[in-house]
């Protein structure tokens, strides 16, 4: 059996030392990168008709708040369902833009291009009493940039 000298298994050693600190870089390199594209989140507090700038070129509007939900004290055949509609403004128009945590087939998070919209908290968050006025709607928005269709 062959046995490599001593001079040659530390030239090996010294090789396979410098081919992983030439990987360590390449891994370091691509975090960097992968940094500048993490997506960024602001966290936005809406009521009917408010409407606030998200992006240098998009305003995301709530338009309005369907809430058929049973009211307290009621008799009811359905439970019903609260959900949001807002309005993304840029210059190529306004994209609909519908988000509920219990509405049928309605979804909480929404991806739009490059944002995603999602519903984190909602205000009130049980419906009102059967005769009581109708509610101040607020409504807690997680937009997200950057984020990638997937």
């Amino acid at each position: 059996m062959h046995y490599l000298s001593h001079s040659y298994r530390r030239f090996l050693l010294a090789l396979l030392i410098a081919c992983l600190a030439v990987l360590a870089g390449c891994g370091a390199a691509a975090s960097a990168g992968d940094a500048e594209n993490t997506p960024r989140s602001l966290t936005h507090v809406l009521s009917p008709g408010q409407q606030v700038a998200i992006t240098a070129t998009d305003t995301l509007k709530l338009e309005r708040v369907n809430d058929s939900r049973c009211r307290k004290g009621a008799v009811c055949v359905w439970k019903g369902y609260v959900s949001y509609s807002f309005s993304l403004l840029n210059k190529a128009g306004a994209t609909d833009i519908v988000l509920s945590d219990s509405m049928p087939g309605g979804a909480s998070s929404v991806s739009v291009n490059h944002l995603t919209f999602t519903l984190l908290d909602v205000d009130p968050a049980t419906p009102p009493a059967l005769h009581a006025v109708e509610p101040s709607y607020r409504v807690k928005v997680k937009i997200t940039q950057g984020a990638l269709p997937r």
